[in-house]
C-alpha cells in the first residue's frame, strides 16, 4: 500500500468517529448547560482543567510510545517490542495509582483555592473525585489505542469510540432528565470509558498476539529510552495543556466561574474548526515514523510539503468563515446571552490559523522521526508566553484578556516552528510562504468577504434580525457556507494551486466515502 493510500484509508475511519465525536458535545452543550446552568457548567470545565493538570507529570513518556512501537514493530525486533509495551504500561500504571490517591486526599485543598459558591463545593468535591476514575482509565491503559494506531488498524479504535460515544451520550441526556446533573455527566463519562478501554485491550492482543505484557518484560533500556525522548516532548505537552486550560484555571480563580463558560464555550468552537484538519495531523505519526524506520528521506522530504499544502487548503476557508461569522455561530448555538464569546472565539481562531498552517505539518513528522527538540523549544517559548502574558491580561481585562494572551502565546512559537521545520527539510521560507501558504488564506479571505457581503445585503434589504430566530441563524450559515466554498473553489480552480498529484489523491479520499454498491 502506498503512503498517500495508508493515510487516506486511516484519515476514512478515523474521520467518521471523530464526526461523531465533535457532533455530540455540540449537541450536549446547549442541552447540559440549560440542564446544570453556566456556574456547574464552569465546575465541569475545571474539573476537566486539574485532571490535565495532573497528566503533566507523566514526564510524556507516552509520546515516545508510537516512534519505538512502531520502530521495533517495522523491524519484527518482537522482543524489544514487548520490552516498551510492558515499561510503558507499568510505570503508567503506578504512576496514575500514586495521583489518584494524591488527589483523592487532596481535594479540600483544590476546593478551597479555586472560586466555588459555598452552596457548590460539596458538589465539587464529589463529582472531582468521581472524576479521578476517568483520570486512571485513560491514563493506564493508554498504550494499547497506541498499539493499534501502530498496526495501521484505526478502525477499531474508530468503531469503539463510535458506539460507547453514542452510549455516553444517550445516558447522559437520560441521566440529566432525571435530575441527576453534574453526578450522572461524570457516572456516565467513567462507565462508557471503562467498557471502551475493555475492547480496545482485547483487541490489541487479537491484532498482535506476541505481545506480551510481564513485569519480567521491564527494561531499564527501554525507560531511558522513552524518558529521554519524553523528557523533550514534556514542555510541548505542558505548552498544550496551557493552551487549551490554563487560562481556564485562572479565570476560576481570579474571575467567576460564568467567565470560565464562556472562555470554554468560545474555544469549543475553534476546537469544532480544528476537528478537520486533526483529521490529516492525527496519521502523520506513525506514518514519518515508519517511513524514517525504512530510511526514506525522499518520501519524508515530500511529506512536509504536501501537509502543508493540504493542511491549510482544508484549514483557511474554514477558520476564515469561522472568524467572520462568530457571532453568527454562537447565537444560533446557544442563543442570546453569549456575545462575549463570539469576540473570544475571533481571537483565538486567528491564533489557531497560525498554529496549523506554520507548525502542525512540522510538528506531526519531525518528533516522530527521532527529533523531538524543536517541539519542546516551541512548547518551551509557549508555557513561557501563556503563564506570563495570560496572567497579565486576565487580572487586567478578564476573559478577553485571557483570549489575547492564548493566542499571543500560539502565533510566536508556532513562527519558529515554521522555520526551524523549514530549514529541517532544507526547504524556502519565502518560497513555502508565497507558493503554499498565501494563496489558499488570500483567496479564503476574498471568499469570505463576498459572503458577509451577501449577508449584510440580504438582511439590511428585507430588514431580516437573525437575532430573533435560531432558525433563521441556521439557514444563513448553510447558505453563506455553501456561498463561501463555491466562490474558494472556483478561485482555487483558476489559479491551479493543486496539481495533478494532488486532485489524484483527494479524488482517492473521496471515493473511499463512496458506498461500494456504487462503485461496480
Amino acid at each position: 500500500m502506498s503512503l498517500s493510500e495508508k493515510v487516506i484509508k486511516n484519515t476514512y475511519y478515523y474521520f467518521f468517529s471523530q464526526v461523531i465525536s465533535l457532533l455530540m458535545p455540540l449537541f450536549l452543550t446547549p442541552f447540559i448547560i440549560m440542564k446544570i446552568g453556566d456556574t456547574q457548567f464552569g465546575i465541569y470545565t475545571l474539573i476537566l482543567g486539574v485532571l490535565g493538570t495532573f497528566g503533566l507529570l507523566d514526564l510524556s513518556l507516552s509520546t515516545s510510545f508510537i516512534k519505538f512501537i512502531s520502530e521495533y514493530f517495522h523491524k519484527n525486533n518482537i522482543e524489544r517490542l514487548n520490552n516498551t509495551v510492558s515499561t510503558g504500561f507499568y510505570i503508567y500504571l503506578f504512576f496514575t495509582i500514586i495521583l489518584t490517591i494524591i488527589a483523592f486526599f487532596s481535594t479540600d485543598y483544590l476546593a478551597s483555592v479555586i472560586n466555588i459558591p459555598a452552596d457548590l463545593t460539596d458538589t465539587f468535591k464529589n463529582t472531582f473525585r468521581i472524576s479521578l476514575l476517568i483520570f486512571f482509565l485513560s491514563n493506564a491503559f493508554g498504550i494499547f489505542s497506541t498499539v493499534l494506531i501502530v498496526l495501521q488498524k484505526m478502525y477499531i479504535t474508530s468503531i469503539i469510540n463510535v458506539v460507547f460515544g453514542l452510549l455516553n451520550f444517550i445516558s447522559v441526556i437520560i441521566l440529566l432528565n432525571y435530575g441527576f446533573g453534574l453526578y450522572g455527566i461524570i457516572w456516565s463519562q467513567a462507565i462508557t470509558m471503562a467498557a471502551g478501554i475493555l475492547f480496545t485491550v482485547i483487541y490489541s492482543y487479537r491484532s498482535l498476539p506476541q505481545m506480551k505484557i510481564s513485569l519480567s518484560k521491564f527494561s531499564k533500556i527501554s525507560l531511558k529510552e522513552m524518558s529521554v525522548f519524553g523528557l523533550q516532548m514534556q514542555i510541548s505537552k505542558m505548552a498544550t495543556f496551557a493552551s487549551d486550560k490554563f487560562d481556564e484555571l485562572l479565570l476560576g480563580v481570579f474571575t467567576s466561574l460564568n467567565n470560565v463558560t464562556l472562555f470554554n464555550v468560545g474555544n469549543r468552537i475553534v476546537r469544532f474548526g480544528k476537528f478537520f484538519p486533526s483529521q490529516f495531523i492525527v496519521q502523520i505519526a506513525p506514518v514519518a515514523a515508519e517511513l524514517k524506520s525504512k530510511e526514506e528521506e525522499e518520501k519524508l522530504n515530500s511529506l512536509m510539503s504536501d501537509m502543508t499544502k493540504y493542511l491549510v487548503v482544508i484549514t483557511s476557508p474554514l477558520f476564515v468563515y469561522i472568524f467572520i461569522f462568530s457571532q453568527l455561530i454562537i447565537f444560533t448555538w446557544l442563543g442570546e446571552g453569549y456575545e462575549t464569546a463570539s469576540l473570544i472565539v475571533k481571537i483565538l481562531i486567528a491564533g489557531q490559523l497560525a498554529n496549523i498552517a506554520l507548525s502542525a505539518p512540522g510538528n506531526s513528522i519531525i518528533p516522530n522521526i527521532g527529533q523531538p527538540k524543536y517541539q519542546m523549544y516551541e512548547g518551551l517559548i509557549h508555557l513561557l508566553l501563556n503563564v506570563s502574558v495570560s496572567y497579565f491580561l486576565i487580572r487586567q481585562f478578564g476573559v478577553i484578556g485571557a483570549a489575547y494572551g492564548n493566542t499571543i502565546a500560539t502565533v510566536i512559537p508556532s513562527s519558529y516552528v515554521f522555520i526551524v521545520s523549514v530549514k529541517f527539510f532544507g526547504k524556502n521560507i519565502f518560497d513555502i510562504l508565497k507558493s503554499i501558504i498565501l494563496p489558499p488564506v488570500i483567496y479564503s479571505f476574498i471568499s469570505g468577504a463576498a459572503g458577509y457581503l451577501v449577508y449584510y445585503i440580504v438582511t439590511s434589504s428585507f430588514n431580516m434580525n437573525t437575532g430573533g430566530s435560531r432558525f433563521y441563524g441556521i439557514i444563513f450559515l448553510l447558505i453563506l457556507a455553501l456561498i463561501v466554498f463555491i466562490i474558494y473553489s472556483l478561485l482555487m480552480y483558476k489559479s491551479k494551486y493543486l496539481n495533478e498529484k494532488d486532485t489524484g489523491i483527494l479524488k482517492k479520499f473521496l471515493y473511499k466515502f463512496i458506498p461500494s454498491s456504487f462503485k461496480q
